[in-house]
């Protein structure tokens, strides 16, 4: 059976638990319900796990429904009891909905029974529907959570608990983000930081304890940001090289190859008078399509390399760009360079903001509908600052950040990638209606004074 793409998602995700784990699976309908706990059984019975189901009121006849629909028959597996199911309610009254001693001595006695009789581990499916929280002390519940944690490597089990997110107040539910160290939402498995490990919870200051693990994740995503920028520099160089090194052979191979094999066909019926006049015509074709190959291989290696970048320099490149650009397409571009000639700028620096440039005008001419181009590059001392503008249609910004990933469109990301390998800040302005324009600064390159003179500080 192929299955559709969020429950394959989904399968992937729930395949990667292991025993010791412990997330909260956050949901928007019984059914999502149902299909994540049938899943999540399902594969720890294909594990030769032993499963623990703790269900609400009405929870019991709907689990087996949904096992039935991934193919699980229950009836067999709760007589060998390889499956239980009971309510959750009963279960947890062991310990007073607020005392874990009980209930984990419960859990430690039927992971025992199990292991005994051969199964891997415990797999518990703990439903926490609204008629359950009324009945216990949330407080109690959130305690028992939290006590889990340090045990189900050692039992050894893993435990989901499900929580209705339409039902469950979301003051309970940020509490609950706080005792578990991941999060399922939709077919999504999430590391949670904003859960904190018992012994910081139980010391002197949870709350410090707490604002202390936030700020780190904070300050390790910005590290991670910031590796993740160094590493798409050192792809777009190596990306940069690579082309280099293939328009080298487009042009001064393939390229040198079949403008001789052109010659070669315009003189062979001037080599051999006596070819017929229909043969003629046959090689004059050739020749036609033979010269459009060559231009196409020409336009691949300019694609790939810039004519020019290294020998007339970046305005003089770009320059040559937008004129060939404007006749290709009929777009009317209007390039200025204010101040950018006298810079000393890394070629590197210079290759991207060629990139960002044709970027943007090939986004304008496939997407905006406009008649009118503007390429500004401009250097404003500390910065460089690079605008393109547009009389296009425009569009909604917020909506089509939302669509990038949706949709896989790269225009606009590619451009504010770029702009951040440089170090620099891309802002996108658009309304339907009102054209387009995206504006760049960027910040001296290297850390260097592009202008020649004594190294300051790029702020």
């Amino acid at each position: 059976m192929v299955l559709p793409d969020p429950q394959c998602e989904l399968e992937r995700e729930l395949w990667k638990l292991q025993p010791g784990d412990h997330l909260c699976a956050l949901h928007d309908s019984p059914a999502e319900r149902d299909l994540v706990r049938a899943i999540f059984i399902r594969q720890g019975l294909e594990r030769h796990e032993a499963v623990l189901a703790l269900t609400g009121e009405q929870g019991e006849e709907d689990l087996e429904r949904a096992l039935r629909e991934q193919g699980v028959e229950p009836a067999p597996l709760r007589r060998r009891r390889q499956l239980e199911i009971l309510r959750a309610q009963d279960f947890l009254s062991a310990g007073s909905g607020s005392d874990a001693a009980p209930i984990l001595r419960a859990l430690r006695r039927i992971a025992g029974r199990r292991i005994e009789e051969g199964y891997a581990a415990l797999r518990i499916s703990a439903d926490f529907e609204p008629g359950l929280l009324a009945a216990f002390e949330p407080a109690g519940l959130l305690r028992w959570g939290a006590a889990l944690n340090p045990h189900l490597s050692a039992l050894p089990a893993l435990l989901v608990c499900h929580y209705d997110r339409r039902r469950t107040p979301a003051g309970f539910l940020l509490e609950v983000l706080g005792i578990h160290p991941r999060v399922l939402i939709g077919p999504e498995l999430y590391d949670n930081f904003y859960f904190l490990p018992p012994d910081e919870a139980a010391g002197p200051d949870a709350a410090a304890a707490r604002l202390a693990r936030w700020i780190g994740h904070l300050q390790e995503r910005k590290r991670s940001e910031t590796q993740i920028r160094s590493l798409t520099r050192k792809l777009m160089k190596t990306q940069e090289d690579e082309r280099r090194m293939i328009s080298r052979e487009l042009h001064d191979r393939l390229g040198q190859d079949l403008s001789g094999i052109k010659i070669a066909l315009a003189t062979l019926p001037d080599r051999h008078p006596a070819v017929p006049a229909a043969l003629r015509e046959d090689v004059r074709r050739l020749g036609q399509l033979l010269e459009r190959a060559i231009l196409t291989v020409r336009d691949l290696a300019y694609e790939l390399r810039p004519p020019g970048l290294e020998e007339m320099g970046l305005v003089q490149a770009i320059a040559m760009f937008c004129r060939e650009f404007a006749e290709k397409t009929g777009l009317a571009v209007d390039f200025r360079a204010v101040g950018v000639e006298r810079l000393r700028l890394d070629f590197q620096v210079q290759i991207q903001l060629y990139r960002m440039i044709q970027e943007a005008l090939h986004n304008v001419h496939k997407h905006a509908r406009a008649c009118r181009a503007v390429v500004k590059l401009a250097a404003v001392r500390p910065h460089l600052l690079l605008r393109v503008e547009d009389d296009g249609r425009g569009f909604d910004v917020a909506e089509r950040a939302r669509a990038i990933d949706a949709e896989k469109r790269m225009g606009l990301r590619s451009l504010q990638e770029r702009a951040e390998v440089l170090g620099g800040v891309l802002l996108v302005t658009s309304a339907p209606g009102r054209g387009t324009k995206i504006l760049a600064r960027l910040p001296c390159p290297n850390g260097e004074d592009p202008w020649g003179e004594k190294k300051r500080s790029c702020s």
